[in-house]
């Protein structure tokens, strides 16, 4: 048996013995369309099924049948990767606030180790996601299983993500200059933060790059297992600048050497996530020939939706740096919440969406492409269905525990001041109302990554974008700075949620229904028992507050409170007959022999 770029049996190469596997990765991106459908649940093929089903189907075209990777397996793969990667990563953040705290240090670091994402949100989060999963998919079927192809979209991605990192560590002093409101030591400071954190976007290029090759593969523990060890290597180095020279928050008062200690070991540990990837590609017999030249390689089809594409991210991308502006202007003192917070607040905030939604959505974005590219319009609804409908079971509960335990969370996960932790309590709390919609929005983006709509990409992340920057101008321009963060971070709220109910309603319309009538009963009756649960939690957070405030006692609250939701919570959904909560729940009884 022969195989082909992506490490599957080359067409025509078939063993009748062999099982092969189907693929599933992850992604963002967005989506719209005309026709008139029905929400009657019968349209929808299982539409809330088990996430621990397997699928046998046989691919079109007559090809042997193939058993599908189940998306239980793979997502329960992907999920303890990325639980075991957010444990360490609230361990990095925790020892991060030590350093730093929430203070004008802390902002000049951020700035500069934010600036890579934002630059690389150009490739990254939108261009290589966006062409690489469908066009690999697209490729499998040439005759040569796709191996011209994959070179040279490698060699394409490689040389982009190299020229950038170059372009944009010579022009490090500008871009600070330009999204850094700060002034004099801070803002020194973090230009030499910025020409040591800069080189992260190769390092994040490649991880995606081949991360990306490796899902393609339905290879998924390296690709969510690799953060995890980035986390250990920055750990120590916050270590070592602790026990060195601890707490320190005075910009004028770092030496080069402390510099090199906080932001070189941030961005080695990015280079580690990188390449710790390569051995699993490797034992898995992926080979890859730089082969240049873009002629009759099939790429001119996706230039248009990378040129849509691109042209969101920077939508985006300016969206955001305004944000940073905005929070960057505001006076460092007590209880006014700047950049800092609010990256303290959205590291809380996405913890339940990158453990579950993301999980989830990695493994379905390659099904959801080779469905549309197979013409397959019910398996494509389903597929939405299901995302629609899964993650919601855990990420619903999750929002009102949030919620309610917003200031217990944020005093153990940062250990901040009193007058540094208000501000983030208070964003975070908000934030929280809009997890669900936060994970549609991706729903959405990899929904128009398989279809290949960019220009409908394009006009939502224009919507979200629109809503965020409405937000922060009018917030710093009307309201006094205490409550500037409050509102950006509704912005977050309102942006998602208006974005993902535009497109589930266009989105019901292209695919000729979702299933939203079953969709929308679960998310309701979801709500009420977390609401009930909430309540509960509520009680014991407001009853242990009268002991005082420390570390301990807010581990013990979260512990307590976190309890009764939990058992409040799951004996509602069993009153209510939330069948979906025991499906969550049965593979965890099974492994405790308990069910």
């Amino acid at each position: 048996m022969t195989f082909d770029a992506v490490g599957r049996p080359r067409r025509g190469h078939w063993d009748v013995s062999f099982a092969g596997t189907e693929v599933a990765d992850a992604t963002q991106t967005v989506v719209i369309d005309t026709r008139a459908g029905d929400d009657d649940a019968a349209s929808v093929a299982a539409p809330v099924r088990a996430v621990t089903e397997t699928d046998d189907e046989s691919e079109p075209g007559g090809t042997p049948a193939v058993r599908k990777q189940s998306l239980g397996r793979a997502s329960a793969i992907m999920a303890m990767g990325s639980l075991v990667s957010r444990i360490l990563g609230l361990g990095r953040q925790y020892l991060f606030a030590q350093v730093v705290a929430a203070s004008a240090v802390a902002t000049a670091f951020n700035v500069a180790n934010t600036m890579p994402n934002y630059l690389l949100m150009v490739l990254n989060a939108g261009i290589l996601n966006a062409v690489l999963i469908p066009q690999i998919t697209r490729a499998m079927k040439d005759d040569d299983g796709g191996q011209v192809f994959v070179d040279k979209l490698l060699t394409a991605a490689f040389g982009a993500i190299a020229l950038l990192t170059v372009a944009a560590t010579a022009a490090v002093p500008w871009l600070i200059q330009w999204t850094n409101k700060q002034d004099g030591d801070a803002l020194r400071l973090s230009i030499m933060f910025g020409f040591i954190c800069m080189p992260q976007i190769l390092f994040y290029g490649l991880y995606s790059v081949l991360g990306n090759v490796l899902n393609a593969r339905d290879q998924f523990a390296a690709f969510m297992w690799a953060p995890a060890l980035a986390n250990v290597v920055q750990i120590g180095g916050l270590g070592y600048f602790l026990w060195r020279w601890g707490l320190q928050t005075n910009p004028s008062t770092w030496t080069p050497e402390m510099v090199w200690t906080l932001a070189g070991s941030t961005t080695l540990g990015i280079a580690v996530q990188a390449f710790i990837l390569v051995p699993p590609l490797v034992k898995g017999g992926f080979r890859y020939r730089p082969r240049f030249g873009l002629r009759g390689s099939g790429l001119g089809e996706a230039s248009r939706m990378v040129g849509w594409t691109f042209s969101a991210l920077l939508v985006s991308l300016a969206g955001g740096l305004i944000v940073q502006i905005v929070l960057t202007s505001l006076p460092d003192q007590p209880g006014v919440g700047g950049f800092a917070s609010y990256n303290f607040a959205m590291l809380i905030f996405t913890l339940p969406h990158g453990l579950i939604t993301v999980s989830i959505l990695t493994a379905l974005f390659p099904q959801m492409s080779r469905s549309w590219q197979d013409g397959d319009v019910a398996g494509l609804r389903r597929l939405v269905n299901k995302a629609l409908s899964t993650p919601a079971v855990a990420i619903i509960p999750a929002s009102i525990a949030m919620i309610v335990l917003a200031r217990p969370l944020v005093d153990v996960m940062l250990r901040l001041p009193a007058g540094q932790s208000e501000p983030v309590v208070l964003a975070l709390q908000i934030m929280c109302l809009g997890i669900l919609g936060y994970g549609i929005s991706v729903l959405q983006q990899r929904y128009c990554y398989a279809r290949g709509e960019g220009r409908d990409n394009f006009l939502y992340q224009g919507l979200l974008t629109l809503v965020q920057v409405l937000c922060a101008v009018l917030g710093v321009w009307l309201a006094p700075d205490r409550w500037v963060l409050p509102i950006v971070a509704m912005g977050v709220v309102v942006g998602n949620w208006g974005q993902s109910l535009l497109w589930m309603a266009v989105a019901r319309r292209q695919l000729d229904g979702l299933g939203l009538h079953e969709v929308v009963r679960l998310w309701t009756r979801l709500l009420i028992a977390s609401l009930l649960a909430g309540g509960t939690a509520w009680l014991a957070v407001y009853g242990m507050s009268g002991f005082g405030r420390s570390w301990l006692l807010s581990v013990l609250t979260c512990a307590v409170a976190g309890l009764c939701f939990g058992l409040v919570f799951l004996a509602a959904a069993r009153l209510m007959r939330i069948r979906e909560v025991d499906g969550m729940l049965a593979p965890v009884l099974r492994r405790l022999k308990l069910a």
